[in-house]
């Protein structure tokens, strides 16, 4: 049974529908959401902790639809890692990882920090005298004490250094919990997640393996996204498509920035199988496949 499930989902902010028609299943070795600012990938991830209702489709929690199961076990099973500003700047680092903790395991705090590779004494101090990186390690231990079997992360690294996000990913990739990961970081989402979904325009556009979707896309919006990582030693990467184009809103919605569109692109594609675990909303992902 697949622990967390969306199921044809259409979610929005009043009556404008920003994600649509997004089915996903949390499979083992983790997931990653894939894409641009404003494709969806967060307002899907609140969907799953519970915090924004879908207008339409189910979400489905170990068999049962999120909004019938027990909440407190929710709450305790699936736990968010949002980025280090998510401190109470008030409150002192060891008061903010037990938030979770029962008063009688409250001495697990210390513990809770070593298992982060922080030093138990820094529980006295608060946020502004922990560099970013000790920071997002705290928010991730305050995610761990209620001990999760999912963790839904947002761009955990986005605001550390290389150094420092090198080892929060070894920190994650050793967890024994799930892995939901919303991220822009092709190199992040590689190193956690064996199956990645690609959105755009809150749709989803490609999906499968996640070494073999970036390896080998079959969306030409994954290979922009793709080619757009600069590479040491290499050229610059070049725009693909126009960029600065709005989504279209009829047909395919990538169609007036896609280097690849033709007239068949003014008809919606579907999302459908073009290899072995592969999937993507594309009239062209043969050539794209090459």
């Amino acid at each position: 049974m697949t622990m967390l499930r969306a199921e044809r989902v259409t979610l929005g902010y009043g009556r404008r529908p920003v994600v649509h028609d997004v089915s996903l299943d949390l499979t083992e070795g983790g997931v990653g959401l894939i894409g641009e600012s404003g494709s969806g990938k967060t307002t899907l991830a609140r969907a799953f902790l519970g915090l924004l209702r879908p207008i339409s489709g189910d979400i489905w929690y170990d068999g049962r639809r999120l909004r019938e199961a027990d909440p407190r076990r929710f709450r305790k099973d699936v736990q968010p890692v949002f980025q280090a500003e998510a401190l109470d700047p008030r409150m002192r680092i060891g008061a903010s990882v037990a938030e979770g903790l029962p008063r009688r395991d409250r001495h697990r705090v210390g513990e809770l920090l070593e298992q982060v590779g922080l030093d138990p004494e820094l529980a006295g101090r608060r946020p502004h005298q922990l560099s970013g990186g000790q920071r997002q390690r705290v928010v991730i231990a305050r995610a761990l004490a209620v001990g999760p079997r999912l963790l839904v992360l947002d761009e955990p690294t986005s605001a550390l250094d290389v150094t420092v996000q090198a080892r929060i990913l070894d920190l994650l990739a050793g967890l024994d919990a799930e892995r939901l990961l919303i991220t822009h970081n092709l190199a992040v989402v590689e190193r956690l997640c064996r199956t990645s979904y690609v959105l755009f325009a809150g749709r989803v556009v490609e999906s499968g393996p996640t070494a073999e979707l970036l390896a080998r896309p079959a969306h030409p919006y994954t290979r922009a996204l793709r080619d757009a990582v600069p590479r040491l030693g290499g050229p610059p990467p070049e725009a693909s498509g126009r960029t600065e184009a709005v989504p279209a809103a009829t047909g395919c919605p990538y169609r007036l920035r896609c280097p690849l569109a033709v007239a068949e692109c003014e008809r919606a594609p579907e999302l459908r199988e073009v290899a072995d675990g592969r999937r993507a909303a594309c009239h062209r992902a043969a050539d794209v496949l090459g």
